[in-house]
């Protein structure tokens, strides 16, 4: 289980490593060197983060909740004053600290996953929705969804997802949570002009190149242009063309630049990142930590699944950041704090089998002892 951990970091590290390549790829052209630098802070940071998050047993996480809901959700509120909140691209997702800018919408990410697990992890097998939990975590989701981020809140669905796939809640009761999730986020997309939009563009985004699908288009011509292995680090050009390039669609770069062969690298490390969650979630020592593993995992995979399906036209855009790759701070750090947290509930797990297996292991000792004629304890021999 220790190479394990070191793997969680090790990719952690190297996507984060190939995000700051790729950034400075994209941005090196029109303003230098600043956002490798940036990107490099965000990193050394990110890495700092992970080194606290996985050294704070995951049984403390049920008093840091309150306080990281609390917090999250005064947040999300900020984001609508004026002054404070920063509005980009139509939306309401940031806050302007002065020394960095925050993106809420990221935290509530781990904040639903953490609130919604310490619910759950109380219940007995075969219990009903914790409906107050739900409806406390539903809070953070539609704050995320007027601002409007509908690509963050369906992160915030599938880590809930995730808590509650592995908690003890019945099965029926999970299905019926599923189905309404599913309809309301119909709801939501049928509402929306602008969702409708980008649903009708993923259909079929060549009929609409030169307006809403110009982003999708562009994206697949920067990919297609970079065959099997690419044009090499540096030297695309098609992708200068895509809109949010180093963050939403860094992918394409990735396409480009590193080709067929890059691109599903990155895809396999997020598969191996997936594989290692369920591994550690699967190994957890008691609910809690189960189902914050469980909600972590697919927190991170099904980011990186909706912004990898979206630049591959295999789903309708979300504008989402790529976990570790795109730019981005509050993303990189909520994504290592997250990955810090893995980290040390598969520690704590493994300790908790090192424990049980030496009382197995002095238990048999004794018994062996006591067919031999032999006390348990030696102590009890008087000479």
């Amino acid at each position: 289980m220790s190479a394990l951990r070191s793997n969680l970091f090790l990719l952690a590290l190297g996507l984060s490593l190939l995000g700051l390549a790729m950034v400075y790829s994209a941005t090196y052209r029109e303003f230098g060197s600043h956002y490798l630098v940036v990107r490099a802070a965000h990193v050394v940071v990110g890495v700092v983060v992970f080194w606290l998050a996985s050294r704070v047993r995951y049984t403390v996480w049920r008093r840091i909740a309150p306080w990281l809901y609390l917090g999250t959700v005064a947040g999300l509120l900020l984001v609508f004053v004026p002054g404070v909140g920063v509005r980009a691209g139509g939306a309401w997702r940031w806050v302007d600290l002065g020394f960095f800018t925050l993106q809420p919408g990221e935290l509530a990410k781990l904040a639903a996953v953490v609130t919604l697990s310490c619910a759950v992890a109380r219940l007995p097998a075969g219990s009903g929705l914790p409906l107050r939990a739900l409806g406390a975590v539903g809070v953070l989701f539609g704050l995320v969804l007027v601002e409007p981020d509908f690509g963050t809140s369906l992160v915030v669905l599938g880590g809930m997802a995730g808590v509650l796939w592995a908690s003890e809640v019945r099965t029926r009761d999970l299905l019926g949570c599923g189905a309404a999730a599913f309809a309301v986020l119909v709801a939501v997309m049928l509402l929306a002009p602008y969702r409708r939009e980008r649903f009708m563009t993923f259909l079929d985004p060549w009929a609409v190149a030169d307006g809403s699908g110009y982003q999708v288009v562009q994206g697949m011509l920067a990919i297609s242009s970079g065959g099997l292995f690419g044009e090499g680090a540096g030297a695309g050009s098609r992708s200068a063309a895509v809109p949010e390039l180093p963050t939403d669609m860094i992918f394409a770069l990735v396409g480009e630049e590193l080709g067929f062969v890059g691109m599903a690298a990155v895809i396999a490390a997020f598969g191996m990142l997936g594989l290692y969650g369920v591994r550690v979630a699967l190994t957890a020592p008691s609910a809690l930590a189960r189902c914050m593993a469980s909600g972590i995992t697919a927190m991170l995979c099904v980011q990186a699944v909706l912004n990898m399906g979206a630049v591959m036209v295999v789903l309708p855009l979300a504008g989402i950041t790529l976990p570790f790759v795109s730019y981005g701070g509050s993303s990189l750090l909520v994504s290592f704090a997250a990955v810090g947290i893995l980290y040390r509930i598969s520690e704590d797990g493994e300790r908790a089998r090192e424990v049980v297996g030496g009382e197995r292991s002095a238990d048999a000792r004794g018994d062996s002892g006591r067919r031999h004629g032999r006390p348990r304890d030696p102590r009890a021999v008087r000479g």
